[in-house]
């Protein structure tokens, strides 16, 4: 019966139905797949529809605190499937519920080789709802990274690894495609099947957007609202700690921490310091695992603190990798990228040796272009010197970050010192009990200390309450510590304790940042002292002393002169005037060793850095 028959015809079948191939090509199939919704009310619908006894389940295969899963039978088709069901108190609660509906939902419409898929939302005979999966075998990532860590003969090669973290990459990137960001990937949520397959976990925490980026959930659906926390710290996106309605790069971002850990077995983030910039070279962090340059490259850029710097999709960092693995970056290739970078560092340079205003700008452009250039080839002697004579040259002034955190620790001091000055002030008022014992005088003499002592404190406590302290308050509350001060010359006279109390308190002041504040206490402290002297050899003010036959009598003049109570108040006095001042110095000389350390600590890192390169260099 094939005789005669034309040869076109020989590779075609009669059927009953258009083959699959067929109807992918027409116009009602549909060329782009459309982008993910989560209608959860027909989800619902669908539910209410069955409520069959399709499923017979077996083991419990996980608990959690939403539900747990189940193995069961498909007396349909035959198989083993999942069961993913809510407990039964969670199925009363509705935005529980939605959430678990619209896991299903998003999960079933990303059809991926490199997704599990969802095949059917039910309802069990006591009224819980449950969606079944493929039941999928293998071993998470994150168990394969724990054994290498442990020193377990690794499961995959160096070159498998990399291989299956390309797919979870094209895998992302097909989701967002769809208008899907997973926003907690990490490595338990990547499973290697038995048989090659590489599985992307756990959809639950997706955020569904548009074309231009924004959320296309209900208000009453969506699983997060800015300022929570979605997601894995360990691994998401600087971004996505204070938003998480984050795009596409926040995946690109895990992404990069994921191949992070792959290649040095360790976690890119502190778990100490997870606000902190991410350290993504295996170079410095695991130099003896001897990562290749281009890899380091590609984490770095992955994990840029800006999403604009990173990759532009998941799909070009899986690119990235393809052509590490297929080596066709030959190492010409690097030298010449790095020799542009490290022209455009030198061009910045002098650009900034030129430019009359503001030279930062340039520099900042020739160290990021260094940088990107030693990243490339790390062993080239003329970056590492380019390096060392950017890190040498200051610059012409000071830079306005600089001048910020100046002005910053100049705020620390002045608050310290005004902590001080105001438990000094409130110190003065324990003395009055015993003043009065000791009996008053003069209640005029009495009034001219405490006024100005509690001005003075009035003005340090309205002072440390100002976000940023000014200068004339501070003259003001050290102008009426010295008139208070210089008071105290009616008690003994203004050559017995007031000097000593001067004293103390302008080298205190001497600690203070401003040279106009330290020129200020030494001329106003020496005016406080010599001023009463003055005034009673001028005989405006009555004397303090009389002096008679080599005997140097004081004439009290605010307080009586019992024994006991003179002797006490002198001995608290003293031990005031050598604790106050004592504690603040100690609290500055504290603060000054931690700055030295921290300035030594960052002198032996640029050690350090250049002994690497030195050494990569000559070893090279």
């Amino acid at each position: 019966m094939l005789d005669g028959m034309p040869g076109s015809e020989l590779d075609k079948t009669e059927l009953s139905f258009p083959t699959y191939a067929d109807l992918t090509q027409t116009k009602a199939w549909g060329f782009k797949a459309p982008r993910i919704h989560a209608e959860l009310d027909e989800a619902e619908r669908a539910a209410d529809l069955s409520q069959g006894s399709r499923y017979t389940e077996g083991a419990v295969l996980g608990v959690g605190g939403m539900g747990k899963v189940t193995l069961a039978r498909d007396a349909r088709v035959g198989r083993d499937v999942a069961v993913k069901v809510l407990h039964p108190e969670r199925e009363l609660e509705p935005d529980e519920r939605a959430r678990f509906l619209r896991e299903a939902q998003v999960q079933g419409q990303l059809e991926h080789p490199s997704i599990v898929p969802v095949y059917d939302i039910d309802r069990r005979a006591d009224g819980t709802t449950f969606f079944t999966m493929r039941r999928v075998l293998g071993v998470t990532l994150h168990a394969l990274l724990e054994e290498m860590r442990k020193g377990v003969k690794p499961r995959y090669t160096h070159r498998e690894l990399l291989t299956a973290f390309a797919t979870v990459c094209l895998t992302i990137d097909y989701a967002h495609s769809r208008g899907v960001v997973h926003r907690d990937l990490k490595p338990a949520n990547i499973m290697l099947g038995d048989f090659g397959e590489v599985y992307v976990l756990d959809w639950g925490l997706a955020r569904l957007i548009d074309e231009s980026g924004e959320t296309v959930d209900k208000p009453q659906e969506r699983l997060s609202m800015p300022g929570e926390l979605m997601g894995t710290p360990m691994y998401m996106a600087p971004e996505q700690m204070a938003d998480p309605d984050v795009t596409a790069a926040a995946d690109v971002f895990s992404l990069g921490m994921i191949l992070f850990e792959i290649l040095t077995l360790q976690r890119a983030r502190d778990p100490n310091a997870l606000f902190a910039p991410v350290d993504a070279r295996p170079s410095t962090r695991a130099p003896y695992r001897n990562v290749a340059p281009e890899l380091e490259t590609i984490c770095v850029t992955a994990t840029a603190f800006d999403p604009a710097a990173r990759y532009p999709s998941a799909r070009a960092l899986q690119e990235a990798i393809a052509r590490y693995l297929e080596g066709d970056r030959e190492l010409e290739q690097r030298k010449q990228l790095a020799a542009s970078h490290a022209k455009a560092a030198r061009a910045a340079l002098d650009r900034a040796a030129t430019t009359v205003d503001d030279p930062e700008p340039e520099r900042t452009k020739a160290i990021q272009q260094l940088v990107r250039a030693l990243a490339l080839e790390p062993q080239n002697d003329k970056h590492v010197a380019l390096l060392a004579e950017i890190l040498a040259s200051p610059p012409r002034k000071v830079p306005p970050e600089v001048e910020d955190q100046l002005h910053k620790q100049t705020q620390r001091i002045v608050r310290t010192g005004l902590v001080h000055s105001a438990y000094s002030m409130a110190s003065w008022f324990l003395f009055f009990p015993l003043v009065l014992w000791i009996g008053i005088r003069d209640i005029g003499a009495t009034l001219l200390i405490a006024v100005p002592a509690a001005l003075s404190l009035v003005g340090s406590i309205v002072a440390l309450r100002l976000r940023d302290i000014g200068r004339l308050i501070q003259f003001a509350c050290v102008t009426f510590m010295m008139i208070a001060s210089m008071a105290v010359s009616r008690i003994y006279g203004p050559l017995v304790l007031m000097p000593t109390l001067i004293a103390t308190y302008v080298i205190v002041l001497q600690a203070h940042p401003a040279r106009s504040m330290r020129r200020f206490g030494i001329v106003i402290a020496t005016l406080a002292i010599a001023l009463p002297v003055l005034l009673e050899l001028g005989g405006i003010l009555p004397s303090s002393y009389l002096f008679d036959n080599d005997r140097w009598v004081i004439l009290p003049q605010m307080l009586a002169l019992p024994k006991t109570g003179t002797l006490v108040l002198l001995t608290l006095a003293n031990i005031g005037m050598v604790n106050v001042p004592g504690l603040f110095i100690a609290k500055l000389r504290s603060d000054l060793s931690a700055a030295q350390q921290h300035q030594l600590v960052q002198a032996w890192h640029f050690r350090r850095l250049g002994a690497d390169l030195v050494g990569a260099r000559t070893t090279g």
